[in-house]
């Protein structure tokens, strides 16, 4: 990999650090636990630019045409890596291969385009953001157009789908979810979940036109 190599460390809630010691090429930890102690994510330059200004330097119009550069985006863990529950670290170790499956999977159903929403349903709440935002950029970084809005029904409507069986929500919201245009016109909604909460095979399903279709 060629370009801009940055670390920029999330520490703390005083703001983003970019540290120094990352700055070399290829980015090296000082040792194995250093590494495993953070969760590390790549974003284009732009992207990065855009999360963490003065931070990232923009990008040239070069790199915009080539996209050539990334930059290696950290934070601390929320867990110690002997502290995180065992299924945790089980979906968290195997995050790019599975979501890079389901978004294979999801991108040969329509063409390029539809706008994507993404969501993930997980009992823990850090863990589903992380297992969104590895959707949203997996889907980006295969050329589709993906909205950072996620889809929000009304208190009454999750309501009524909180007392429905867990094998009919996911059909159920999709569908209201077009009746109440929250979802509309070219707008498609890949959903990421467990189904069984003592598994570790993250599971995903599309919306599109109110109609909700499970992924092989």
């Amino acid at each position: 990999m060629r370009g801009l190599r940055a670390l920029v460390g999330l520490l703390g809630l005083s703001g983003c650090v970019l540290d120094p010691r990352f700055l070399a090429d290829p980015v090296v930890f000082s040792n194995r636990a250093e590494r495993r102690s953070l969760d590390c994510t790549r974003l284009s330059q732009l992207e990065a630019f855009e999360r963490y200004p003065g931070q990232v330097p923009a990008p040239q119009a070069r790199t915009l045409a080539s996209e050539d550069t990334t930059v290696l985006t950290c934070a601390p863990r929320y867990f110690g890596i002997d502290e995180r529950p065992a299924r945790d670290e089980a979906i968290l170790s195997t995050l790019r291969e599975q979501v890079g499956a389901l978004a294979d999977q999801a991108r040969a159903l329509h063409g390029r385009e539809a706008v994507w929403h993404v969501d993930a349903f997980y009992p823990s709440l850090p863990v589903a953001q992380k297992i969104a935002v590895a959707a949203r950029t997996t889907l980006a970084e295969r050329g589709l157009t993906v909205s950072n809005r996620v889809p929000t029904l009304a208190a009454g409507d999750v309501a009524v789908l909180a007392t429905l069986p867990p094998a009919e929500v996911y059909a159920a919201a999709c569908r209201r979810s077009f009746e109440t245009r929250v979802l509309e016109g070219n707008d498609v909604f890949l959903g990421v979940m467990i189904v069984d909460a003592r598994e570790t095979i993250l599971h995903g399903g599309v919306c599109s036109e109110g109609a909700w279709r499970w992924l092989p």
